[in-house]
């Protein structure tokens, strides 16, 4: 089943997330950019899919970070 374009864009942001190197915990602006693709939705996110959401950024800043004091 094909994923809409506004949960391919959150994927990316997750991705891209986990991917930085670069600076402090971004599960924040991440949040930020979700919320600015799912204003283009014109369809909120319901409670458990933000918290879904929530949970992923969280974990891709943190992989990030990681990977910053590894190197």
């Amino acid at each position: 089943m094909a994923h809409s374009i506004s949960w391919q864009a959150i994927d990316f942001i997750v991705e891209a997330l986990a991917a930085n190197t670069h600076g402090k915990d971004r599960a924040e602006v991440g949040l930020y950019l979700v919320e600015l693709v799912m204003k283009d939705r014109k369809k909120p996110l319901d409670a458990a899919q933000m918290e879904m959401v929530r949970a992923l950024l969280a974990d891709a800043s943190l992989i990030s970070v990681r990977v910053e004091t590894e190197t």
